[in-house]
C-alpha cells in the first residue's frame, strides 16, 4: 500500500477538526437494503485527498466501482473498482488483463492493479457491521484509476457484495449487486467548527455531548449506518446528557450544527 500523509481526515474519524479545502461529497449512499446485509458507501473529495467509507456485513467481501456514466455497461472493461478482501482494500479494474476497454465484464473477476493506491485508515467491526475508511490521491497517474475532481459532478457507484460468508470473490446475485448515479456536492462539513466531545464513547446507557464555549444555536442530529435519522435535538447547554440505552448496538454518526459551522463524529453504542 502507498502511504499518504494526512491529519485524520474523514467523516468517521473522531479526532480534532481539521480545517481543509472545499469538500465535495456523495453523502452516505444506501446500496443494499437486504435486512441484516445492508451495504452503504460514501465518497468525500478535496483537491488533495479522496476519502472512501464502506459500511457492510463483517463476514464477506465488499466491492465498489467508480465511473462518470452508466453506459454502455455498468462493469465496462478498464473501469476502476476496489474490493475489500477481509484484510486489504484491493485496487482493481474490471475485466481480464488486456481486455478491450468498454466491453462487458460480467462474470469476470476484476483484475488486480499493479499499483495499490488505497490506504486503509480504519477498519472497525461492531455488532456484525464493518466500517472501512480509506484514502488515496484524487489523481494517482495510474492507468486504471478513476480521476476524482473536487467539483460538483455526477459519480456512478457500481457495487457488489458476496451472497454468503466468504472473502473469495465469487458469483453474486441480483439482490447483492447494482449501480446508482450520485452527485458530488459541496459538503456543509466544510465549515470549520471547534471540537466537540462525546463521552463515554463507546457507551451503553448514557452519553454526554460537550461543546466549546461560544457556540450558539446548537442542534444535534444522529444517524445510523444506513443514513436514517434516529434523533434530532436542540442543545441549550454546552454539556448535554441523554439516554441511549434503547438504541440498537452499532455505529452512529452524531452531527452538531451551530452558527460556527458543522461537524460530524462517530459514536459506538455497545
Amino acid at each position: 500500500m502507498k502511504k499518504i500523509t494526512l491529519a485524520f481526515f474523514g467523516l468517521f474519524m473522531s479526532l480534532t477538526t481539521v480545517v481543509f479545502a472545499q469538500t465535495y461529497s456523495t453523502g452516505l449512499v444506501q446500496l443494499s437494503t437486504e435486512e441484516g446485509f445492508e451495504y452503504s458507501a460514501k465518497i468525500d473529495v478535496t483537491s488533495s485527498l479522496v476519502t472512501l467509507t464502506m459500511i457492510g456485513p463483517e463476514n464477506r467481501w465488499l466491492g465498489l466501482g467508480f465511473r462518470s456514466t452508466t453506459q454502455p455497461y455498468y462493469m465496462s472493461a478498464a473501469n476502476d473498482v476496489v474490493i475489500f478482501n477481509g484484510t486489504d482494500l484491493t485496487d482493481r479494474h474490471f475485466g481480464y488483463p488486456g481486455q478491450p476497454e468498454g466491453q462487458n465484464t460480467q462474470g469476470i473477476e476484476p483484475t488486480l492493479d499493479v499499483e495499490q493506491d488505497w490506504t486503509i485508515i480504519s477498519n472497525d467491526v461492531v455488532s456484525g457491521v464493518r466500517t472501512i475508511v480509506a484514502t488515496r490521491l484524487p489523481s494517482t497517474g495510474n492507468t486504471f484509476d478513476y480521476v476524482f475532481s473536487a467539483e460538483a459532478t455526477a459519480l456512478v457507484f457500481v457495487w457488489a457484495r458476496a451472497n454468503y460468508d466468504t472473502f473469495s470473490v465469487s458469483y453474486h446475485g441480483m439482490d447483492s449487486r447494482g449501480a446508482t448515479m450520485q452527485s458530488l456536492t459541496l459538503s456543509n462539513d466544510d465549515v470549520s467548527l471547534n471540537d466537540f466531545k462525546i463521552s463515554p464513547n463507546p457507551a451503553k446507557s448514557k452519553v454526554t455531548i460537550s461543546l466549546p464555549n461560544g457556540a450558539t444555536n446548537l442542534k444535534l442530529d444522529v444517524f445510523d449506518v444506513l443514513g436514517k435519522k434516529v434523533m434530532t435535538k436542540n442543545l441549550s447547554s454546552l454539556n448535554s446528557t441523554f439516554d441511549v440505552s434503547k438504541w440498537n448496538s452499532g455505529i452512529y454518526l452524531m452531527r452538531i450544527t451551530s452558527d460556527n459551522g458543522t461537524q460530524t463524529k462517530r459514536f459506538v453504542k455497545q
